[in-house]
């Protein structure tokens, strides 16, 4: 915009001066979850899981799009899926040991991640995060791929850091 329409109606003036400033303060990041490293080896399988336990408002139908990824050590995303997941139901991504690129190592190092949430630019009404309100419990597992058995579950995940903002 012009500065002489600016300088013509102060109010505009403040308006868009907190645009710019929420604008770039939100980063388009979704909150999450992310698991600590762990390895598979040949023959196995890791599979990230995400239950939707909805709303803890008594009439609300809360639906929700989570992301399930997995990265390598060096933070590679390797493999993703997103899912809008209903009150009371799961998805899950699975990620067989075969399916990394080959490194020749017999063992890899990976990480999963689930990003759910609001992802919007300004901050959103009481109304709009009441929809984005998701109730999400994590888990991940390594099982066999012949037996199907598992070797390992973890259910300890750690929020995400908030996203940084660059310096002006």
């Amino acid at each position: 915009m012009p500065m002489k329409l600016l300088d013509r109606f102060p109010l505009l003036t403040v308006l868009f001066a907190l645009i710019l400033n929420i604008a770039s303060a939100q980063s388009g990041s979704q909150p999450g979850l992310g698991f600590a490293m762990i390895g598979i080896a040949a023959g196995q399988s890791a599979r990230v899981n995400a239950l939707n336990l909805g709303s803890p408002a008594p009439a609300s139908t809360s639906s929700c799009s989570v992301t399930l990824q997995f990265f390598d050590a060096e933070g590679q995303l390797l493999k993703q899926k997103v899912v809008t997941l209903k009150t009371g139901k799961a998805a899950s991504l699975d990620l067989r040991m075969d399916e990394l690129p080959d490194g020749g190592d017999p063992r890899a190092e990976i990480r999963a991640v689930l990003l759910f949430g609001y992802s919007g630019g300004a901050n959103p009404s009481p109304i709009v995060m009441q929809r984005f309100d998701c109730n999400i419990v994590p888990s991940l597992e390594v099982f066999d791929n012949t037996t199907g058995r598992t070797s390992l579950i973890l259910t300890d995940a750690k929020q995400l850091p908030p996203p940084t903002t660059p310096a002006q």
